[in-house]
């Protein structure tokens, strides 16, 4: 309650490797729920225990252990653990137990699939934990078994649904390992898998893709980068960097998730990206549609697909003449050795439901990257990535300026003796009043950058774990422009979606908006054809069919289109996918 450390104390003494762990608390009673997993190399296996901390109100009474095995063939580790409603009602909660698949798949993979198992536990001040250390209270079922026969790895996380129970979800990036897989249920790309019925059905009508492709949307190549030939290219591919995310719904019931953006191309010789350019990013799931959003946004605006990129065209003060100006940002820490090696934990994020705050944290490597280029007022960051947060209060819509939480010039504490890598946050925020919220981080401060400890590289210096708490003002939500009392009203629509060789493209144009025209764009931002519809004020719903041909008559090839529905005074713009 004081905010304190109580106490350090060992869970287990068993003599083997351990790591890993994964925790959870009970609610009514405060125990903890711990797990981690054992043998990892040899022979893996999941302990679970729990501490009744309710008995006398101090940690350390730690119970016997379930251990869950593996059958020798599949190695599921990484346990996380989640608590959620219940089936059973108001006086019972939900345990997850998560576990993935390091056995690798028939193509040399990690497998990637989750071993999912729940169990309902009643939620009072006296109820008896020790149900969850008999195996046959836990249920269990095996997802994403079929994408690994294709060498298909999900880079998954899960999130619970607070506002519908029952609700649950996995949303994740799924990799493609070895090309062109065919025949898969889920397209290359950002997906989410929903679950109505607390995880205990997987139905594939809810999983949703953003694919085919791997990246989430092209942006025009301003700043005139090369590809292996030494030819510019055309566009930019944007697309997802690093894996083990958090995923969270806000009050609105929208599914967000962190990730680090990059920029590059794909070639016949495999994918590239440019270091210099990683941000820091989320995904949001609507229920319907994804979107992809900067946190915060940056000061270039792409003209090809309205994001905020990490250039702009500015003027040049000497020659009076545009120029392009590119800001360096780089999202990873950075670690030395043979090659710089970025790592992906290091996105997480934290909530509360009742006031529409979101925080997102990251370990930021920009001034190390900016070191290794060798620019002096950077050399004493080689070895220092920053922790940032940026925070938002209408539930990820807008985010601020990022803030610093470790920069070795900070004035408060010295930072300059830490290197702070691998940042971890509660993903609950806590309302102290007057619109300041406050949440708990933990990060490792690695005796040597790129330690064995963490990257399997020498010196084995190892490092400290430390655990700290921060207290955020966050700001007012943006003024919400005023409704307009005439809105377009504008609806557009295709079906089928995806399709062969038609599709037909509905839409309504209300009186007051004139000259309709339905505009059909490649990914690349390209007009491939203009469709003008015939309307009249009796008939403000109307049909178009479009035939899969260009403004030539010839037919296009398969992938995602965009179709734009404009008139004088507003206009939509959808997705569709052609599959020939």
């Amino acid at each position: 309650a004081d905010e304190n450390i109580v106490d350090w104390l060992t869970i287990s003494t068993d003599d083997v490797w351990q790591g890993y762990g994964g925790i959870a608390i009970h609610p009514a009673t405060g125990d903890c729920i711990a797990a981690w997993h054992e043998d990892f190399e040899t022979d893996p296996k999941i302990p679970i225990t729990y501490d009744d901390f309710a008995l006398l109100g101090i940690p350390g009474f730690w119970s016997a252990q379930l251990v869950i095995y593996n059958d020798g063939i599949n190695k599921y580790c990484w346990p996380y653990l989640f608590v959620g409603s219940s089936p059973l009602g108001d006086d019972y909660v939900r345990i997850y137990l998560l576990t993935n698949n390091a056995a690798n798949d028939p193509f040399g993979n990690p497998c990637e699939d989750v071993r999912f198992m729940y169990t309902d536990v009643e939620n009072s001040l006296f109820a008896d934990l020790s149900v969850i250390l008999d195996i046959e209270n836990w249920n269990e079922t095996t997802i994403f078994t079929e994408w690994r026969e294709k060498s298909c790895r999900p880079f998954q996380a899960f999130g619970i649904d607070f506002n519908t129970p029952g609700k649950v979800a996995f949303i994740g990036n799924a990799l493609w390992l070895e090309g062109d897989l065919g025949d898969m249920p889920v397209d290359e790309g950002v997906f989410v898998w929903e679950s109505y019925d607390y995880g205990e059905t997987w139905d594939y009508a809810n999983l949703h893709s953003d694919g085919p492709s791997d990246f989430l949307y092209l942006a025009d190549n301003i700043p005139g980068f090369i590809d292996n030939q030494g030819n510019i290219l055309d566009v930019l591919e944007v697309g997802v960097y690093g894996w083990h995310y958090t995923a969270l719904y806000d009050s609105d019931g929208n599914l967000h998730q962190p990730y680090m953006q990059q920029y590059g191309f794909t070639d016949a010789t495999g994918s590239y990206y440019w270091p210099h350019f990683l941000p820091e990013a989320q995904v949001t799931w609507d229920g319907a549609e994804f979107t992809f959003d900067e946190v915060p946004e940056m000061p270039g605006i792409d003209p090809l697909s309205g994001h905020s990129v990490p250039w702009e065209i500015v003027t040049d003060p000497f020659s009076g003449e545009l120029d392009t100006l590119l800001y360096v940002t780089v999202g990873f820490s950075m670690y030395p050795g043979e090659a710089n090696i970025f790592h992906e934990n290091t996105q997480k994020q934290s909530i509360n439901i009742d006031n529409n705050w979101l925080l997102q944290m990251w370990a930021d490597g920009t001034y190390v990257q900016l070191a290794q280029d060798g620019i002096p007022e950077f050399l004493p960051y080689l070895e220092h990535p920053i922790i940032f947060i940026s925070v938002s209060s209408d539930n990820g819509n807008t985010w601020s300026e990022p803030i610093e939480l470790t920069d070795i010039y900070y004035p408060d504490f010295d930072f300059s003796g830490q290197i702070t890598v691998y940042p971890y946050v509660c993903d609950q925020i806590i309302d102290l009043g007057d619109d300041w919220g406050q949440v708990y981080i933990y990060y490792f401060d690695d005796n040597t950058f790129g330690s064995t400890v963490i990257q399997g590289q020498p010196p084995d210096d190892g490092g400290q774990i430390t655990y700290c708490s921060i207290k955020v003002k966050f700001p007012e939500p943006p003024a919400v422009e005023p409704d307009n009392p005439n809105p377009p009203d504008l609806s557009l629509t295709n079906y089928p979606n995806p399709f062969t060789s038609y599709t037909h493209i509905s839409f309504s144009v209300p009186k007051g908006l004139n000259n309709p025209s339905i505009k059909i764009y490649n990914i690349k931002g390209q007009l491939v054809k203009t469709i003008v519809p015939v309307t009249n004020d009796q008939c403000p719903m109307t049909n178009v069919v479009w035939d899969g041909k260009d403004s030539n008559n010839n037919d296009v090839v398969s992938g995602i289109y965009l179709y734009k529905l404009e008139t004088d005074n507003g206009s939509i713009t959808k997705k569709m996918l052609l599959i020939r």
